[in-house]
């Protein structure tokens, strides 16, 4: 079945259950879901999910270094 191409919220519900529904895991059925409603937002409401977007990836990213400066510290620590 064909994805809702649309920014709206219900667009995201039923992009997701479609996702689910054609055998995705969960966690990969939401990034789909949220990557077309970032792709099909207009105007402010665009600007708004570009805003959350990036500032999750930092977040993420900062985890990321953070596990890598652990992992050197166990390194030097043997």
């Amino acid at each position: 079945m064909p994805m809702d191409k649309s920014g709206s919220a219900q667009s995201v519900g039923k992009n997701y259950k479609t996702e689910v529904a054609a055998g995705k895991p969960k966690k990969q059925a939401l990034a789909i879901a949220l990557s077309e409603q970032r792709a099909h937002s207009k105007g402010s409401r665009k600007a708004k999910l570009e805003e959350q977007y990036a500032k999750h990836m930092k977040s993420a990213e900062e985890k990321t270094d953070v596990k890598k400066e652990s992992k050197k510290a166990e390194m030097g620590e043997m």
